[in-house]
């Protein structure tokens, strides 16, 4: 929506007075005038042109009044103006182009309300004349532009937006105690630097503590637009040891120039984190504690057998696997036997060994005997006991006379 106004100043003429000094001002949002309503996404930059022009000459700048509109934020981020001049039948009209820079925040029917502007020009004699113009109020609309940005989401509009990052390692072979610094950097092209995300949160993590530098908000403009850059940063102090993995991000953004969503992803970062003796030991208490307690009381259970044994005779399996070790085969033979003997009640060995022992109990008898073989039979004794070649009672006949 456009609306060109014309002020004809009275009693002021040109050499020429049949062509008396006219100053004119025409408003229209976005690239080009339209009679449609417009309609933008959330977070898109929208401008704001004011263009002044005159058949004479400016004698000083141009003022325009603030503007303010509610969900919206108004930016001048370009403080100058475009002159030009041009040719329209037979006269010379100097113009000045303005913009404001407008950010709707949500969704919903917009009006931009009237722009006042005072505009000083020169009069056919050289005087200085003070104008005072008034724009004509700029109706817009703003929609999502997408069914996927419904849900919560974060996102911003512009029409094209670069990723940087940056990790900063202290050394080359981290250890508890040293710092990284993650840097990222987004630049958004049509944007504004407060709508970019902060990505970096401080979250609570075991394996790092975390320390926000404050962001640098950047806008410029240029003759390709304006351009907005948000760089965070964050220093983590490396709490413990082992791989430590930061996690990727991503953004989505509405492309305004091809009107698509598009997203982005920051990839992450991995690393090994070597211990120091404090750090291990932070890191291992418990388990070290466990230990200590288990060897304590090892040594307290091994300290209370060896007074016990002092006045004690040894069980008769230390004394078998002693003799075994030190290759003592006679002593170790007879304490087969005895365990036979009380096992079992036969004198045989092979007696109480299951059948694919019995050729290994042959060699005790034959001599040929070897630890493998001894530890075998010890521990198979119990496992078969053949009661029929059990030696019989002398006096059965007792058995009779206690009942």
């Amino acid at each position: 929506m456009t609306l060109v106004l014309l002020l004809i100043l009275s009693g002021v003429t040109f050499a020429d007075e049949s062509q008396p000094t006219q100053v004119t001002v025409k408003t229209w949002l976005g690239s080009k005038p339209t009679d449609e309503l417009q309609v933008f996404a959330p977070t898109q930059q929208i401008i704001l042109n004011i263009e002044v022009s005159t058949n004479t000459w400016y004698t000083s700048g141009t003022k325009i009044s603030s503007l303010e509109i509610p969900d919206v934020l108004v930016k001048r981020r370009n403080p100058f103006a475009v002159n030009s001049t041009q040719r329209e039948k037979g006269q010379t009209w100097s113009r000045q182009l303005w913009e404001v820079v407008l950010y709707p925040q949500k969704s919903g029917d917009f009006i931009v309300p009237p722009v006042s502007l005072e505009v000083q020009v020169a009069g056919s004699n050289g005087d200085k004349q003070k104008v005072t113009l008034e724009t004509t109020p700029q109706q817009f609309r703003v929609e999502l532009p997408s069914a996927e940005l419904g849900g919560t989401q974060s996102w911003f509009a512009a029409s094209d937006v670069k990723i940087k990052q940056d990790w900063q390692v202290s050394s080359d072979e981290p250890k508890v105690g040293d710092t990284i610094t993650r840097v990222i950097e987004v630049q958004a092209q049509d944007s504004l630097s407060v709508l970019l995300p902060n990505l970096m949160t401080n979250s609570v993590n075991d394996a790092w503590q975390g320390y926000p530098n404050p962001p640098e908000l950047t806008d410029t403009q240029s003759r390709d637009g304006y351009l907005s850059k948000r760089k965070d940063s964050l220093t983590y102090v490396l709490q413990q040891g082992g791989d430590i993995t930061w996690p990727s991000y991503e953004i989505w953004w509405w492309n305004s120039k091809k009107q698509s969503l598009e997203k982005i992803t920051i990839e992450g970062y991995k690393v090994h984190v070597k211990h120091t003796l404090a750090s291990w030991l932070k890191a291992y208490r418990y388990m070290i504690l466990v230990t200590a307690l288990v060897l304590v009381t090892l040594v307290m259970l091994m300290l209370a057998a060896r007074r016990y044994y002092r006045t004690h005779p040894s069980p008769a399996w230390v004394k078998y696997y002693l003799s075994v070790f030190k290759g003592q085969w006679p002593l170790a033979r007879a304490l087969l036997y005895r365990k036979v003997r009380k096992t079992s009640g036969s004198l045989e060995i092979a007696n109480t060994m299951p059948e694919h022992l019995q050729t290994k109990s042959l060699q005790v008898q034959a001599g040929g005997v070897n630890r493998m073989v001894m530890s075998t039979l010890w521990q198979n004794v119990k496992r078969k006991v053949k009661r029929k070649r059990m030696i019989p009672k002398a006096l059965p006949e007792l058995d009779c006379i206690k009942k």
